[in-house]
């Protein structure tokens, strides 16, 4: 099924073109408690239906916070051009049992996804796969270690952490440290309903505003800056 891209998505590829190397943005969730928690993630693409994709590990707070509640904000800098992106909307994390997850139905609908290609709990594997596949090793190995947040004192010595590990292998000892790893990769699909675009080169600076009630139908206003 074809799908129309909103015009802040071109506009967002147009600018990660003229910024290669301005690929994390500052993601900010909800916690338990109602405070504010941000971080900075990678980004790792935006899937046809124009789903923004970073990757977490299940352990960390972010998909505790993101199933307490949905809501995020991001802001991202491009220095090259002298742009800002400010995105709201909802996250979900899709875990690597996500073709067995009960909720995956309802995930699927919330992110708009209903009658998409995305829809398929296996698009969703293919591309954790693809992912995996396309991070660094070093990157990888960290999946594999002791939860994060965990004291040092009460974890394993970290002389025998590996510091690197293949996407897959062969041997024996490398599969098992693969599966671990793995079994704790996860992404997390961002639904954007509200989108920003600051523009600071131009004099006057520009600043424009869409806004989606359902992810499908976008207005754009022109605001002062």
């Amino acid at each position: 099924m074809s799908t129309t891209k909103p015009v802040w998505v071109g506009i967002l590829e147009q600018q990660l073109k003229e910024n290669p190397k301005a690929l994390t943005y500052a993601f900010s969730t909800l916690s338990q408690d109602g405070s504010p928690k941000v971080r900075h993630v990678v980004h790792r693409g935006i899937t046809p239906s124009s789903i923004l994709l970073t990757t977490t590990d299940t352990r960390m707070s972010k998909p505790a916070q993101l199933h307490h509640s949905p809501k995020f904000e991001i802001a991202w800098w491009l220095p090259e051009t002298n742009v800002q992106f400010r995105i709201t909307g909802q996250a979900y994390t899709i875990p690597p049992t996500f073709a067995q997850d009960d909720n995956a139905g309802h995930i699927i609908k919330e992110l708009g996804l209903d009658g998409k290609e995305e829809a398929a709990a296996e698009w969703w594997q293919g591309k954790r796969e693809e992912l995996w596949e396309n991070v660094s090793g070093h990157l990888r190995a960290g999946f594999g270690r002791p939860a994060p947040g965990t004291e040092l004192k009460d974890a394993e010595d970290s002389s025998k952490w590996a510091e690197t590990i293949p996407a897959q292998s062969d041997n024996e000892k490398e599969k098992e440290l693969i599966k671990t790893a793995l079994d704790h990769f996860a992404l997390i699909a961002l639904r954007p309903t509200g989108v920003e675009f600051l523009e600071l080169k131009p004099i006057p600076n520009r600043r424009t505003q869409w806004k989606s009630q359902d992810g499908k139908a976008w207005t754009e206003i022109k605001v002062v800056p």
